[in-house]
């Protein structure tokens, strides 16, 4: 029994040691700041060693106003996923476009294809 609480101990030593390392509201060091600490939102984006732009980070999408989403959503205005209002691409990806104008290839509108039985 004591071994067994030995581990018991050890594993929440180690979720706690690990969990602090989950920062998301530490500041990262190479975004350039204004004098009043704020992130300069116009800043061009930081390259990575190839010279490409360093998109790596925490990305989440703004939602869209109620308003213009109402009409995807439940009666009520419930979105049916128990969370914050959603983005309008992420149910519907194509809703900047009119029904039946979606950008998709002549082959996208053919319907499924059989192979021959």
């Amino acid at each position: 029994m004591r071994i067994r609480n030995f581990w018991i101990v050890s594993a929440m030593v180690g979720a706690s040691i690990c969990s602090s390392a989950q920062w998301l509201s530490h500041p990262a060091p190479r975004t350039p700041r204004a004098k009043d600490g704020k992130p300069i939102l116009s800043a061009p984006a930081p390259r990575a060693p190839n010279g490409k732009p360093d998109l790596s980070g925490i990305w989440e999408v703004e939602s869209s106003p109620l308003k213009e989403i109402e009409h995807m959503l439940l009666p009520g205005g419930e979105n049916g996923l128990g969370e914050d209002v959603p983005s309008k691409y992420f149910l519907n990806f194509f809703s900047d476009f009119p029904f039946g104008k979606e950008p998709f290839q002549p082959a996208a509108g053919a319907g499924p294809r059989h192979p021959e039985r």
